[in-house]
């Protein structure tokens, strides 16, 4: 590949997939990566740029980030140009956003696709790779050049990134009769894996942090703090780091790369469902929840000798249940951070999951029983504190829905949906001082 050119309206980091071949490749050879990224709004997050910033190597001299934004108007396009080692060009341009609905078929798109290979003439292309390359040669406004992670915190600051965006309301159809029609749904017609979204620079990060609201309105990633010897192996994701040369799980502190989650988080509210919530309802089997992909940057894996040879990683786990009359905290018990679907002869989708243990949920059960409290149920939510060096443990907490706290971690979790400020399926960022001290 010899250039990679693109301007596109709307942008986040899990639309990069496809491109990160290619992005790979020019890295590698200093080759121009030219990426011309809308902001409207400010909607666009700061993550995503950092991962961006990231993938393509900046700084360096042949890759170029700008992020346009308006106070009036929307920056718009949808245009995409490669140039191959032989010369030749290919380019779309049509509706398609850099954004994971976009490029998956999700959205129903429409374009056209150009290819001086096949005969198309080289001057259009051409023209459409000046146009791109005209935001960085020509003065124009509303346009912030990013070379570097310290250019972010300034635009977070200005709201030019990371500004919540304006939930979309959802409309009926009516038919003639006064009813209302059921909408089809879409789903994405591929999915592309995920892209590692994990931070490599402590103070920038931390100063970008510092500009974030209280609930984080964009996927915050993992930041390092003082950083153990961590590496990906292959043919696990990027973002699966583990300790060098340990072939069993690791435990406790061991088990941390030293990052810490970034925005101030202390880890996860996560809406329950029937798996997760299978013990309260008397259920046999094995309870999991899952763990974000923008979580694990954190965790230290080693490998767990099965069928398979899955990544994972081992914990303390303090379970307790908060009502009127206080917390009752279970007894002490363990548990396990596993990655699934990437092991050779392994099948399914690649995801990460955290067991939730029978004994301590039952003694939950029991308790709120017991007391006429209701027993936590699917889409309640679940606070998750994340362990940290000092204090190694993952601490679980179930609130009864009678208690404030449900109402406000309740909260937390709907204004993320509402806003697409999810973290995975169901989970959202817990604002520091939020859960009670155990």
């Amino acid at each position: 590949m010899g250039a990679l050119r693109w301007q596109t309206g709307y942008f986040s980091a899990d639309g990069l997939a496809p491109l990160v071949p290619v992005i790979d490749e020019l890295k590698t050879q200093d080759l121009l990566t030219s990426c011309v990224i809308g902001s409207n709004g400010g909607e666009t997050g700061e993550p995503d740029i950092e991962t961006l910033l990231q993938l393509v190597g900046s700084p360096r001299a042949n890759a170029r980030i700008g992020v346009v934004s308006y106070s009036a108007g929307l920056f718009h396009p949808k245009v995409y140009h490669l140039t191959r080692q032989d010369g030749t060009q290919a380019a779309y341009v049509g509706s398609a956003n850099l954004t994971s609905p976009g490029i998956s078929g999700m959205n129903i798109e429409a374009g056209m696709l150009l290819d001086s290979s096949t005969g198309d003439p080289d001057d259009v292309l051409s023209d459409v790779a000046s146009a791109i390359d005209a935001w960085f040669t020509d003065t124009r406004p509303g346009i912030s050049s990013i070379s570097s992670l310290s250019d972010l915190a300034p635009l977070v600051a200005a709201g030019v990134l990371g500004v919540a965006p304006t939930p979309r309301t959802t409309q009926s159809a009516s038919t003639s009769s006064g009813g209302t029609l059921n909408k089809v749904g879409l789903k994405p017609l591929i999915k592309f894996p995920s892209v590692s979204t994990k931070s490599s620079t402590g103070p920038v990060a931390a100063s970008s942090a510092a500009a974030q609201p209280t609930l984080p309105n964009t996927v915050p990633t993992a930041t390092p703090a003082a950083a153990l010897t961590s590496s990906p192996r292959p043919p696990f994701p990027a973002y699966v780091l583990f300790a060098p040369g340990i072939m069993t799980p690791t435990q406790g502190a061991v088990a941390l790369t030293g990052s810490s989650l970034a925005g101030g988080a202390a880890g996860l509210v996560i809406r329950l469902n029937k798996d997760s919530a299978r013990h309260f309802s008397g259920g046999s089997g094995t309870a999991n929840v899952s763990v974000p992909v923008a979580t694990i940057g954190t965790v230290r894996f080693g490998v767990f000798q099965g069928k398979y040879q899955r990544p994972r990683a081992e914990f303390d786990l303090r379970m307790r249940f908060v009502s009127n009359l206080g917390a009752h905290e279970a007894p002490a018990s363990s548990t396990n951070v596993m990655v699934y679907g990437y092991a050779s002869g392994e099948s399914g989708h690649g995801d990460v999951r955290m067991v939730v243990p029978a004994a301590p949920a039952r003694d939950i059960r029991d308790h709120a029983t017991a007391n006429g409290f209701r027993v936590p149920a699917a889409n309640d939510p679940m606070i998750l504190e994340w362990p940290t060096a000092a204090d190694p443990c993952f601490k679980a907490t179930f609130v009864d829905k009678g208690h404030p706290l449900f109402g406000t971690v309740d909260a937390l979790l709907t204004a993320a949906s509402t806003t697409g400020a999810l973290v995975g399926q169901g989970a959202c960022w817990l604002p520091s001082g939020t859960s009670p001290q155990w």
